[in-house]
């Protein structure tokens, strides 16, 4: 399942350094989520999630030029240990096999801009 992680800077740091991560929760497509918005496709359900985990990566950014930092995780479903509206918590931390890619919002735009996991490593000292 395709989650999106609201990350600060520094525990993204942590996170790469460690390769493992325990998170409060993650926005992911509940069975809630998923009845308040049967009429969207799957592409459209994941672009609702990341932009919300967007809009709540915003308020952890370490300045008001820094951009929201964002990363989409895939996991398993028997990491869930609970649901809610639009989030998971989960019952195990998440590995950097998981991560998929990390997006960046930026204030008053609605897309988020991509970057490959590869990338990520590199491009953090930018992100500040």
């Amino acid at each position: 399942m395709r989650t999106y992680l609201s990350i600060r800077h520094s525990e993204l740091e942590s996170f790469i350094s460690t390769l493992s991560m325990q998170v409060d929760e993650l926005f992911a497509p509940t069975s809630d989520f998923l009845v308040e918005n049967d009429e969207c496709d799957s592409e459209e359900l994941e672009y609702l999630l990341s932009v919300s985990a967007g809009e709540k990566a915003l308020k952890l950014r370490a300045s008001q030029t820094s951009p929201g930092l964002v990363l989409a995780i895939d996991i398993d479903y028997n990491q869930i240990e609970l649901e809610s509206a639009d989030t998971v918590t989960l019952n195990s931390p998440i590995n950097w096999e998981q991560v998929q890619c990390a997006l960046l919002a930026y204030e008053g735009e609605e897309e988020l801009t991509w970057f490959a996991t590869q990338e990520i490593a590199d491009e953090m000292a930018g992100w500040k």
